[in-house]
């Protein structure tokens, strides 16, 4: 009997010390907001993800999940009948309600920030206090998949009606944390939130710390002050491999790496010059260099993986000669390109400028802060920018719409201004083709057409990487990277 107590205790020891253990997490940069309608940014959707809740959710394999929703059902193309747990409360205690989500997605549609994430809802028809229709304004292939977007979070009717403003500094949602504290520049303290609906997390706070610098994030897990860190150097997965108190994490992502050109730039209206611009970047040399070889060449806009990817559409090679001809009209000048201050982003505008100097173009790197860079990109005020896009839902409507379409100027996610009726209507036709094969054959048509543009150059899907103390069990990388830092155990 005195053994079985003492097992039961140690036992109930070792839950009550994985339940009351932290996590210190280094990322690239700070969120730009803790107001999910308004903040499309990786850094703003990794924190959002664990202080809001979504009607449903992606898990690590990319399915889609329940999340607030108990059910669903669709009665036709453009209604779907939804029913609520009745388990779920915001984190001030309030009930989370019909009336919460009819709430959310009417705010949703005021914010210019998402309005590329926005699935076309017409309306939301309340029932009952969980209960309620989806009213679409046409049918709309990728609505599922698009309701997991972490922008697409339900808030709180009655938090927000006293305060529009509230969510900006007071975030209050009801996923799976609280923000504790929040020092801009340097990071932010994520408290579990008790009352959580699903199974809570074992992590009782998580730690978030902004390091920029790749080489610095490696060095925080060496020394011990990070126990996760996400895009490091590629160059690191051998010092990192070496050190037996961690483990090295890599897989194929949905994130596509690009450098765009601002058409609304006069120079680019020029068929040939954007041509030259591309055959003049050496794309395998900036694989090898900058990535190690850990990621491949682009071929689309839409990364291998995405639903509707098409692997038939062709890079263009490098060609110093035939690209020096035809930036003939160029040489001399000097045009401006954006970076954030990432060591990848950087070194990859580095390669970029040394070839375009080949051609006799300068080029003058503008290193920012991912806040700064987001703004002025945003506004279109530099000529070229070294971008990056993961289809968050997995499918090829998240890869497209927001960055090609022309409803998506700026801030939605088209960067470099793309316009192009035909792309414009094949996207909304894509959206209301609920055939799988076809709908997959407009999107391959529609990335042709994009490729053939020449408005981007498309340098390369690369592997998502990470590193973890070994004493985390069970933590998965997403292919997109808005990791859930919730996931895992310490032992």
């Amino acid at each position: 009997m005195k053994r079985v107590k003492l097992l039961l205790f140690f036992m109930l020891l070792f839950t009550i010390n994985i339940f009351s253990a932290s996590i210190n997490v280094i990322q690239e940069g700070d969120p730009r907001t803790f107001d999910p309608h308004f903040g499309n940014d990786g850094f703003s959707l990794r924190v959002n993800r664990l202080l809001y809740s979504r009607l449903l959710e992606k898990n690590s394999e990319m399915e889609t999940v329940l999340g607030v929703a108990k059910s669903y059902r669709f009665i036709d193309n453009q209604k779907i009948e939804f029913t609520l747990k009745d388990n779920i409360f915001f984190q001030n205690g309030d009930k989370l309600t019909s009336e919460d989500v009819k709430f959310s997605f009417h705010r949703m549609k005021n914010s210019p920030r998402i309005a590329g994430v926005l699935p076309p809802i017409k309306d939301i028809i309340i029932k009952d206090e969980y209960n309620f229709e989806m009213i679409l304004e046409k049918p709309f292939s990728a609505i599922l998949d698009q309701l997991t977007h972490p922008a697409l979070s339900i808030v709180s009717k009655n938090y927000l009606t006293k305060n529009s403003k509230a969510l900006i500094e007071h975030p209050m949602g009801s996923g799976k944390y609280i923000l504790e504290s929040w020092n801009p520049g340097e990071g932010l303290v994520l408290e579990r939130f008790e009352n959580y609906f699903d199974p809570k997390p074992t992590y009782k706070k998580i730690n978030i710390k902004t390091i920029p610098l790749a080489t610095n994030r490696t060095i925080a897990l060496e020394t011990g002050e990070a126990d996760m860190a996400f895009s490091l150097p590629p160059q690191d997965k051998v010092t990192i491999e070496k050190n037996k108190n961690l483990q090295f994490l890599s897989i194929p992502s949905y994130s596509y790496t690009y450098m765009g050109l601002n058409m609304k730039n006069e120079v680019f209206s020029d068929a040939n010059i954007r041509k030259g611009i591309n055959l003049a970047i050496d794309k395998e040399a900036i694989v090898e260099t900058v990535l190690n070889g850990e990621g491949v060449i682009a071929n689309s806009p839409v990364a291998k993986g995405v639903q509707g990817h098409n692997p038939n559409t062709k890079n263009l090679e490098y060609n110093k000669e035939k690209a020096s001809t035809l930036l003939k009209p160029l040489k001399g000048k000097t045009l401006t390109l954006a970076t954030m201050s990432s060591n990848l982003d950087i070194q990859t505008a580095e390669i970029i400028a040394a070839y375009l100097k080949e051609v006799e173009i300068n080029v003058s790197i503008v290193i920012l802060e991912p806040s700064v860079y987001w703004i002025k990109t945003n506004s279109g005020e530099f000529d070229m920018f070294i971008g990056s896009w993961g289809s968050v839902t997995g499918d090829s409507d998240y890869a497209l719409y927001p960055t090609h379409h022309s409803n998506s100027f700026g801030a939605s996610g088209n960067r470099t201004f793309f316009s192009d009726k035909k792309v414009d209507t094949l996207l909304e036709e894509a959206r209301e083709t609920l055939d799988k094969n076809k709908r997959d054959k407009i999107y391959k048509e529609i990335q042709e057409i994009i490729v053939n543009n020449n408005s981007e150059v498309m340098l390369f899907y690369r592997d998502l990487n990470g590193a973890l103390n070994k004493k985390i069990k069970d933590f998965h990388m997403y292919p997109i990277p808005i990791h859930d830092y919730s996931l895992g155990t310490i032992y």
